[in-house]
């Protein structure tokens, strides 16, 4: 196996790892009761906070240091995009759903900022911001048609057909580029664009999806 499909694998099999530790986290402790929720989504926060300033450090060891600010960024969102939808259990009407449409100024501004000031940001740094705003995106992108739209609406199969082309695109562009940073980056990339591909694919239920667990 070359160094470039090694780097790539283990960027994809990192990722999904810890996307499912996440995911299972917060459904596990959402049925067991409101304080153990809580604290996985506290933890959450906490863990994406230190990731996010640990993982420059770490300038030995570039693919852990980028590992971990991906991970840094799934925390975050796993806090700021799926505990906060259901703030309500702890304070009325305190609910937080920033897939929402009306968060598309602030979502976009995040994105305007980070891409006139990422050249002057650390390599982690833009990993960890990259993370969270990837899959902000993205999930906005798929709230937005099911909620304003549909699940079956015709432009939801535009989308899955542009990710699904994404994502191969960034299969090519791993390959063809040799620096770690690039072939984590879009390894990371194609990842979130197939999951979104599965995403579309649960919500037209063609298969069952991870929300029956």
């Amino acid at each position: 196996m070359n160094n470039t499909k090694k780097i790539a694998l283990n960027t994809v099999s990192l990722t999904l790892f810890f996307f499912g530790i996440t995911y299972m986290l917060l459904v596990i402790t959402s049925r067991i009761g409101e304080i153990p929720y809580l604290f996985a989504g506290l933890f959450l926060l906490l863990l994406g906070i230190c990731l996010f300033f640990i993982s420059p450090k770490m300038k030995i060891n570039q693919f852990w240091s980028n590992t971990l600010a991906i991970f840094a960024g799934i925390s975050l969102w796993g806090f700021s995009g799926e505990f906060l939808e259901n703030a309500d259990l702890y304070i009325k009407d305190a609910t937080v759903e920033i897939a929402h449409w009306n968060f598309l100024p602030i979502l976009l501004l995040m994105i305007f900022l980070f891409l006139n000031l990422r050249k002057h940001l650390p390599v982690p740094v833009q990993f960890s911001l990259s993370s969270f705003l990837l899959i902000w995106s993205m999930h906005y992108i798929l709230i937005f048609q099911y909620e304003v739209l549909s699940k079956t609406h015709f432009t939801t199969y535009i989308m899955c057909g542009i990710f699904l082309i994404l994502a191969g695109f960034s299969i090519y562009k791993a390959k063809k580029n040799k620096g770690i940073n690039s072939i984590m980056f879009w390894s990371y990339f194609g990842l979130l664009c197939a999951w979104t591909v599965l995403e579309y694919i649960w919500g037209w239920r063609l298969i069952p999806g991870p929300y029956s667990i």
